[in-house]
């Protein structure tokens, strides 16, 4: 279940990087391509959430990721580069440690 803020996170950092105002890239990526990426990723996300959770646990808990990363990632890329790459580190590796918890 854990694995599902890898795409959530990532989805979110793309559709930061669409935005006008954004100031971590020199100049906002695409807006159609990114979406369609955005999208497939958060498609992700949902499908990993609905193997471990009943449906609508499921779409509340992608909609709460979502809601929450969004204003985080603003936030941490408000300062500098550094802190968003290591906040995505942080997330990627805490995901797969508490996914990794529970087999054995």
């Amino acid at each position: 279940m854990f694995l599902s803020f890898i795409p959530a996170w990532l989805a979110c950092c793309i559709f930061f990087g669409t935005s006008q105002r954004q100031t971590f890239l020199k100049k906002p990526l695409p807006v159609f391509s990114s979406r369609i990426i955005g999208l497939i990723l958060l498609w992700g996300m949902l499908l990993q959430l609905f193997v471990h959770l009943p449906t609508v646990s499921a779409l509340i808990t992608g909609f709460a990721l979502v809601c929450c990363f969004l204003p985080l990632i603003t936030l941490i890329s408000a300062y500098k580069k550094y802190y968003l790459v290591l906040a995505s580190f942080l997330v990627c590796v805490l995901s797969i440690v508490f996914s990794t918890q529970g087999v054995g």
